[in-house]
């Protein structure tokens, strides 16, 4: 088109133009092109930088790139086996032992449950003099193990004929038909197994512990004979956990089968309630909270969002975390939530002015909320919903000030949105302003996904679901897991945990 144009008005017939020779006019013609050819080369170099951009900008925040450094890797939220970098010796380290300003912890003193060992002299160890009787006792106790020896018994029936209906009875065994093994060393190879323990090293400690010969399909069959068991309390405690006052809700990926599923965790003061899944979406949080009127704490999954009839409180750790991958693809150190830092970059460059005002001014309103929480804790209802108020006025105003760096426009799009998620812990008491006791939780799936990889069959990851929160429950109650699965095994009920049969 430009090409037409300029032979339109370098026309010689017409009046008023300046005539040219015909090698003059090539010569203009020939260098409009070339300028219309570098034109459309920069228009696509541009394009093409563009793409480099952001393919760099996802690189740096893949894990691989996060795992390299010991800055990164928790920022990522990277799991330890698939970190490969050395950490820095410190040249100060910390000191070991009880840190200045914590209270002080020792082991509790046990108390003796068997007759003392009295040790005993009748001469003198140096000279060989009688001694007789001793002016005094020196006492310490020591905890000790039974020997290893199992009991193996034969479970003698008594059958009977009925002398009126003339029917043959017999007497009710405890233990399941053609089942082998006692219900305390079910329980204990089950405890094993959710400690992490291979089925493979599970048979070779009670060989070599105990002397007892199991199997690998022993194993198994002992660890979906106690899922049956608890199967009953498991439903009462998936029932009673959205009447929770906190519950605190998280999710991991989970290998089933070898496809993708996700193990989520929902923890209250008194329950952790585990469930494996094939879908990452709201159905699961329905399933499990559905009627919630407490407060639900988690990292922002939309999925929450599905249970209006409950307060929501985003986990603030995990706002942090979005300032601090984009610090790190800023190239600066990413900085804590609850101290002062001033940034620093890790390469020459110049630094992004307002993307270090804006994580300054976040990370000061959040820290302000926090430690305002932390020393009013006995604050009355009326000075929690005045300083709620003011926090939340003075986050709205900072989240509207037309921030237009890219970065900074992304998270405060997303804190947007969330606004009313962000200061719930000011007006409950009783909700934290992280996510901690889920992620804690869900820590002892992740510690069994990395050993075991998943599982192989979703019957495996329904008895591990059941196992893992009676499991995980007796930890928070400081009940002995041992001791609730032998009596659900045995046929008890759940007195323990407070729950009767099913």
């Amino acid at each position: 088109m430009r090409l037409l144009l300029v032979e339109e008005v370098l026309d010689p017939d017409r009046e008023g133009d300046v005539p040219l020779s015909q090698a003059d006019r090539k010569a203009l013609l020939e260098r409009i092109r070339r300028g219309d050819k570098a034109i459309e080369e920069a228009r696509e170099l541009k394009a093409k930088i563009r793409r480099v951009q952001e393919q760099l900008r996802r690189h740096k925040a893949c894990p691989p790139m996060l795992a390299a450094s010991d800055r990164t890797a928790e920022v990522g939220s990277i799991p330890s086996s698939r970190v490969f970098y050395r950490r820095p010796v410190h040249s100060t380290p910390r000191p070991t032992g009880g840190q200045l300003g914590h209270p002080g912890r020792s082991r509790e003193h046990p108390m003796a449950n068997s007759p003392p060992l009295k040790l005993t002299l009748e001469r003198c160890t140096d000279c060989g003099a009688p001694l007789g009787a001793p002016v005094e006792v020196r006492r310490r106790t020591l905890t000790e193990l039974p020997p290893p020896q199992p009991r193996i018994f034969d479970i003698e029936i008594a059958r009977y004929n009925c002398p009126d209906c003339h029917r043959r009875v017999e007497a009710q065994s405890p233990y399941p038909k053609n089942q082998q093994y006692g219900f305390t060393l079910i329980a204990r190879v089950v405890q094993l197994r959710l400690l992490g323990l291979s089925t493979s090293k599970i048979v070779d400690y009670f060989e070599g512990a105990h002397g007892v010969r199991l199997t690998t399909a022993a194993v198994l069959k002992m660890e979906q004979l106690a899922a049956h068991s608890v199967d009953p309390l498991y439903g009462k405690l998936k029932a009673a956990l959205p009447q929770q006052p906190v519950i605190h809700a998280d999710e991991t990926k989970f290998r089933i089968g070898g496809e993708n599923g996700w193990l989520w965790a929902f923890s209250s003061p008194q329950t952790v309630v585990y469930g494996i899944a094939p879908s990452r979406g709201q159905d699961v949080v329905e399933e499990f909270l559905h009627g919630a009127h407490g407060t639900i704490v988690h990292d922002g999954w939309v999925p929450y969002d599905i249970i209006q009839t409950a307060k929501h409180q985003l986990d603030l750790l995990h706002v942090n975390r979005w300032l601090e991958r984009e610090e790190i693809l800023h190239r600066l150190e990413p900085r804590p939530l609850l101290r002062d830092v001033p940034p620093k970059l890790v390469s020459v460059g110049r630094p992004p002015e307002e993307f270090l005002e804006f994580a300054g001014d976040t990370r000061w309103l959040l820290r302000h909320a926090i430690e305002w929480s932390e020393r009013h804790t006995h604050a009355s209802g009326r000075e929690r919903r005045e300083f709620y108020r003011s926090v939340r006025w003075l986050m709205t105003n900072h989240l509207r000030r037309g921030w237009s760096e890219r970065a900074a426009a992304r998270i405060v799009e997303q804190l947007d949105k969330r606004r009313g998620t962000l200061f719930t812990f000011l007006i409950e008491p009783v909700v934290a302003w992280h996510n901690n006791d889920a992620e804690s939780q869900i820590r002892q799936g992740v510690l069994y996904r990395k050993i075991s990889g998943g599982r192989r069959s979703w019957s495996g990851a329904w008895a591990l679901e059941r196992l893992l929160t009676v499991y995980r429950t007796c930890r928070k109650r400081a009940l002995q897991f041992v001791k609730v699965l032998t009596d659900a095994l045995s046929g008890l009920g759940f007195p323990e945990v407070g729950a009767p049969s099913g």
